[in-house]
């Protein structure tokens, strides 16, 4: 049995909670989570528990418990925490099952699909393609294409790899992008179907009214565009160069070509439905994932194949291997590299010397405000979009909207579909950062009453935030007075689209 998938829209699991699923939780948490809780080092992890450096076993010990509770209280699948301080991973945390029907643990080794996080790695490509010369982010997307990208509403304004990666482009995820997603694997479709006025899949809503560049309108269609014109310029199947350029040179147990990546560590996704979980994607029981690509694919046809927009599968090692990256100005060093502290683990060293998979400078463009909301520019989701980069989510730290820890502002990216969410952030001066991953809950996921983020998601931060603040105080950086965001939920609904 194989279930598996690319691309399809989020709908919120069911709010009933499970008796069975519970008690079936609670017992392979008597096992604990599996936890790392250490300083990594250039050949080997420290002891844990030295002072001021990271968190000693009575302190690992009681967040595992916190964790636990966020666990059943949240009624979840399985549940992934990787905090970061001092430019370092410093605790790492897992627990429940990757597969249900089977009862596997979740752990360091299982795959997932990390949804639109994905964004940042693709927005990595392209970057290094600017950094080469190869491409120019306010030039015309239809130079790199071979055929013209317009919104028919504005014929005349071109659009540009910048609004694309900024979400500016006006491209919109319309009933056209669903139907050309289910349908271009079968039927071998290329990419300028999709956008072909008047062709199979045109539709009304693929275009918003506002001219390219005046308006941000997350988008995941747009995102095949990127991917195509990474195909295009560099010869290279889109998933083959995220890993020839990024992926392997970062050590990452990671693909965007889900057959890649042994079919015994996938962790399914879930929603909950009818009283019993429904795996969506990535369930391999007695298969294995087959390429997308058909014979004779052509780069630069069809960059939506390998779900450039939310497709990457990795570990949550891999992840935090990601964001230390990202927060060492696009820079991995050798001390912080896999086969460290515990088998599987983030934390430790193997010898391999550092990678740097773009410049500092090339970085700061991303991480630069592409666009921020002035209270009319842009569909904000309910105050989580309040400004973005070049793929990256700009954390504005505003009260009440975009929180994680309420003393800095971060960026990085968030993920959802499937029934997973997922979040990576950093933030570069304090050397912070937090990655959080869940695949399935049994209760809808609502936004926390003192923040834009779900309420598990807040749930989490809350209890990683004092941990952050006395590891901090350790190593002699101001103490903050600040009181953890609030977990309390309100009602709200999931935004539409296939990944947040």
């Amino acid at each position: 049995m194989a279930v598996h998938g690319q691309a399809g829209p989020e709908r919120h699991p069911s709010r009933i909670l499970v008796l069975k699923r519970v008690q079936r939780l609670a017992q392979a948490l008597t096992l604990g989570l599996a936890v790392v809780a250490c300083e990594p080092g250039p050949a080997e992890a420290p002891a844990a528990g030295q002072p001021g450096r990271a968190l000693g076993q009575e302190e690992a010990g009681q967040l595992d418990r916190e964790l636990r509770e966020v666990v059943e209280a949240f009624d979840l699948v399985g549940l992934a925490v990787i905090l970061l301080a001092g430019g370092e991973v410093v605790y790492e945390g897992y627990a429940g099952e990757a597969v249900v029907e089977t009862g596997r643990a979740l752990g360091p080794e299982s795959v997932v699909r990390i949804a639109s996080i994905s964004k940042t790695v693709t927005a990595l490509a392209l970057m290094q393609l600017q950094e080469q010369g190869a491409v120019e982010l306010d030039a015309d997307v239809s130079r790199y294409l071979g055929w013209e990208l317009r919104n028919p509403a504005h014929p005349d304004a071109p659009v540009t790899l910048r609004m694309l990666l900024g979400h500016t482009s006006g491209i919109r995820d319309g009933e056209g992008y669903g139907a050309f997603t289910r349908a271009m694997v079968e039927r071998r479709l290329p990419l300028r179907e999709l956008f072909a006025a008047g062709g199979a899949f045109a539709s009304d809503d693929m275009f918003a009214a506002h001219p390219p560049g005046a308006f941000f309108s997350y988008s995941n269609a747009a995102w095949g565009v990127i991917a195509s014109v990474v195909e295009a310029v560099s010869g290279e199947r889109f998933d083959r160069y995220t890993r020839n350029h990024i992926l392997d040179p970062l050590g990452m147990t990671a693909s965007f070509n889900p057959a890649d990546l042994p079919a015994a560590d996938y962790a399914a996704l879930y929603r909950h439905r009818d009283d019993a979980w429904s795996a969506q994607v990535d369930l391999y029981l007695d298969e294995a994932p087959v390429d997308r690509a058909w014979e004779g694919y052509v780069p630069g046809t069809n960059g939506l194949l390998y779900a450039p927009q939310g497709g990457l599968r990795l570990t949550s090692p891999a992840l935090a291997r990601l964001a230390l990256a990202l927060m060492h100005g696009g820079a991995l060093d050798g001390g912080v590299l896999d086969g460290g502290a515990r088998e599987g683990g983030v934390l430790g060293g193997s010898g391999r010397g550092g990678v740097r998979i773009v410049e500092a400078a090339t970085l700061d463009q991303m991480k630069a405000p592409h666009w921020s909301y002035d209270g009319s520019n842009g569909d904000t989701w309910d105050d989580f979009w309040m400004a973005y980069g070049l793929g990256l989510h700009l954390v504005t730290n505003r009260e009440g909207k975009d929180v994680i820890f309420p003393d800095r502002t971060m960026f990085g990216h968030a993920g959802i579909a499937y029934g997973l969410l997922s979040d990576m952030y950093v933030d570069a001066e304090t050397g912070s950062g937090v990655i959080f991953i869940t695949n399935g809950s049994a209760q809808d996921y609502t936004y926390a009453d003192a923040s834009a983020f779900y309420e598990v998601e807040a749930a989490v931060f809350h209890r990683l935030f004092p941990v952050l603040q006395e590891l901090e105080a350790r190593r002699g950086a101001t103490p903050r007075d600040v009181t953890p965001p609030d977990a309390a939920t309100r009602d709200a609904a999931t935004p539409g689209g296939e990944d947040r």
